[in-house]
């Protein structure tokens, strides 16, 4: 471990509905200059420790490195959801990060990497959070639950999805439409970055290469596909980096956007439309289905907007369940 790299754990509540304590690691080089910040996100199976690994070496390379335990994993506190309010605990932990180092954080260069369950987590804050990240990496990670699900990729994440959201696909499809970011993958602003292998078996690709469809087709331009195959001197094999070393050689690809300061923070057009995946929060303002709002999220809406001089005109322009839909103010208006 070097030397130089501070470590300290942080605690925070949501503000959702209170779950306290939520957990994150944080690491960095304490130096008084503000620098990215990174959050880490686990698999679907884990805890912030499996990724101690990435924090200590990303931190030695220059961020602020930020790794959760979703809510209900490791020590975190509440009831874990599966691509929920855990997804909110992000926002939460970005938020609470920020407070704690604001000599270390530059808060307009803020960024989220994850593995399997953890990539699928960065593509959610990609079209839920649009505006809150400037680089999503996503590791052979989920855009479609419900998609994995039939896939049969992992059985036994399978019947930890029937427990953990109250059933398969079939039975509770509200549920998994809120966890299906392929629909929404217009909303994502953010630059996209995606590895995996040829031989990926656990998270089929076909999930994410649809996600990027939708992207295109959306009229955006900042995902970038890094795929190996055998033969290749490093291959993005599912796990962690601790296990496959591989891994740790795709910091080169992803740093250098996340480390160039002349980018700026993306930022949410005038006027536009939006999918809501049981909930959306922009730097604006906030929508949430009530039922997701209340700890189920399940759902989809779609909003226009525009961004006046006061505040902010959102309309429901499809809601074909009828759900009952909250609008808010935004959270991270405290946000620079």
């Amino acid at each position: 471990m070097c030397a130089d790299i501070k470590l300290e754990t942080l605690k925070y509540r949501s503000s959702v509905d209170g779950t306290y304590p939520l957990l994150a690691d944080a690491g960095m080089i304490s130096d008084g200059r503000p620098k990215p910040l990174l959050i880490i996100m686990h698999g679907y199976s884990g805890s912030r420790k499996d990724v101690t690994c990435d924090v200590v070496e990303l931190a030695g390379k220059g961020v602020v490195a930020v790794a959760p335990d979703m809510r209900g994993r490791g020590g975190s506190a509440g009831k874990w959801d599966s691509g929920g309010l855990d997804v909110h605990d992000i926002l939460d932990g970005v938020l609470k990060a920020v407070e704690s180092y604001p000599e270390e954080i530059d808060a307009r260069n803020l960024n989220i990497v994850g593995y399997s369950g953890g990539g699928g987590n960065a593509i959610a804050c990609a079209v839920r959070f649009p505006d809150l990240f400037r680089t999503c990496i996503s590791f052979f990670g989920i855009s479609d639950y419900a998609w994995w699900y039939r896939s049969r990729g992992r059985p036994d994440c399978n019947v930890l999805m029937e427990q953990t959201l109250g059933g398969s696909p079939d039975e509770v499809p509200e549920v998994y439409e809120a966890r299906n970011a392929i629909i929404a993958a217009g909303n994502a602003l953010a630059r996209l970055h995606f590895f995996w292998d040829v031989e990926e078996k656990d998270c089929p690709a076909e999930m994410i290469l649809n996600f990027i469809d939708v992207y295109k087709k959306s009229g955006r331009t900042e995902a970038f596909i890094h795929v190996s195959k055998p033969g290749d001197i490093k291959r993005w094999r599912h796990g962690y980096r601790s296990k496959n070393r591989d891994i740790s050689f795709a910091d080169d690809i992803f740093l250098k956007d996340i480390l160039d300061s002349q980018r700026s923070r993306p930022e949410l057009p005038h006027m536009g439309r939006l999918v809501v995946n049981g909930y959306l929060v922009t730097r604006h303002f906030s929508v949430w289905i009530e039922d997701s709002k209340k700890g189920v999220v399940k759902g989809r809406v779609t909003v226009e907007y525009e961004l006046g001089d006061e505040k902010p005109v959102i309309k429901v322009v499809d809601n074909p369940a009828n759900y009952r839909v909250i609008i808010e103010d935004s959270p991270l208006k405290i946000l620079p």
